[in-house]
């Protein structure tokens, strides 16, 4: 057990000491001007040594910025846009506010504070909760490694994120724009709309990925751009890695666009006017001024998979066979996203279920005495 001594401080002034010794059986000690507070920390330092959650008090002085870049530059490598990303709200939302402060000195009121902060500022419910996410996983790395016993980023309560709104074409409205945008590109809005690919699965789709005896498309990479520097890599989650069928009219509408656009040196299905991969400028070019052209805006390239989607469920595809075309996990996914698609779709049902007997049958049904029962039973 600890002890409780009066102690004079260099000072002068007379204070209380806790001393007591940590797991490693090294003296500690700390000073409180009242005695009942020194008790208090005594208590709390026994009380985590027997629940084996002991930290010492002096492992929260390192300042956040130091173990900040201890923790992200131990993290295993994802993604470049994802890395980059990170990057971005480490350096200028987090450590503006944190960058100096001992992590020991960091309490939830602070964190909530932080977070009023960023929103009277003006930033998206969904940068707000990707920063929190940052700093939640570096405070969480301080409790696992010893230096914290609780993490600061508890009771947080972060804003809500609404969902954006999604655009769904009808078959003449994908026309439209397939029609007004270059011809280079028609087949690649067609593709979009009926492969429900994502534009950047379909900017790295390359002839040896498209089997059109076979009418599918093989996705298993994607493309993006950060800083200005195209990066070819595997889909984020292995769902993602799939092979998608094509409508026959769409397998000769690919014929006409490869007889007319050949595919590139590196094999690319859709290329840049160039040669090369699509890039960014494709939406500001291309996409834009097709869309005023003819559908109007907001309207954006992933709109295309929701439209895809749209057509499905108005088929009366099963969501897990939409799930596993458009890539996702789980069929949870689809219907959380467009449940409200299927709105409708019930009564569709039960006005398609016929009674098993015929009007003439129901009449006798009713029509039937107690005693022409009792003669059946």
């Amino acid at each position: 057990m600890g002890t409780i001594r009066r102690v004079r401080h260099p000072s002068g002034k007379t204070v209380w000491q806790a001393r007591w010794r940590d797991p490693a059986w090294k003296q500690r000690n700390k000073n409180f001007p009242r005695k009942a507070d020194a008790e208090r920390h005594l208590t709390t330092m026994e009380s985590r040594k027997l629940a084996g959650v002991y930290v010492d008090p002096r492992s929260g002085k390192i300042r956040f910025d130091e173990w900040s870049q201890q923790v992200e530059g131990a993290r295993i490598r994802g993604r470049p846009s994802t890395r980059n990303r990170d990057e971005w709200l480490l350096r200028s939302l987090v450590r503006p506010t944190f960058a100096e402060m001992p992590i020991g000195s960091v309490q939830p009121v602070t964190v909530h504070q932080w977070l009023a902060e960023l929103a009277a500022q003006g930033y998206a419910p969904s940068t707000i909760r990707m920063a929190y996410q940052i700093l939640a996983r570096i405070f969480d790395a301080a409790v696992e490694s010893g230096l914290l016993a609780r993490t600061p980023c508890r009771g947080a309560r972060l804003p809500k994120i609404e969902r954006s709104e999604m655009r769904f074409l009808s078959p003449a409205e994908i026309n439209q724009l397939a029609e007004a945008i270059h011809p280079r590109y028609r087949a690649l809005v067609l593709t979009g709309a009926y492969s429900g690919s994502r534009f950047g699965e379909l900017a790295a789709l390359d002839a040896d990925h498209y089997e059109p005896l076979r009418r599918t498309i093989r996705i298993d990479r994607a493309l993006s751009e950060v800083n200005g520097r195209i990066r070819i890599a595997e889909p984020k989650t292995r769902a993602a890695v799939r092979a998608v069928t094509l409508p026959a009219w769409l397998v000769e509408m690919l014929a006409e666009h490869l007889a007319t656009w050949p595919v590139t040196d590196n094999g690319l299905l859709f290329s840049a006017p160039e040669g090369g991969y699509l890039r960014r400028t494709f939406r500001r070019r291309f996409w834009k001024p097709a869309v005023e052209a003819s559908v109007g805006e907001p309207m954006r390239f992933h709109d295309l998979r929701h439209t895809h989607v749209a057509l499905l469920i108005k088929q009366g595809v099963h969501p897990a066979i939409i799930a596993s075309r458009l890539g996702h996990t789980s069929v949870k996914t689809v219907l959380d996203v467009y449940g409200h698609l299927y709105e409708g779709l019930d009564r569709d049902a039960a006005n398609a279920l016929a009674p098993p007997w015929d009007a003439s049958d129901v009449v006798a049904m009713w029509s039937r005495t107690d005693s022409d029962a009792k003669a059946e039973g």
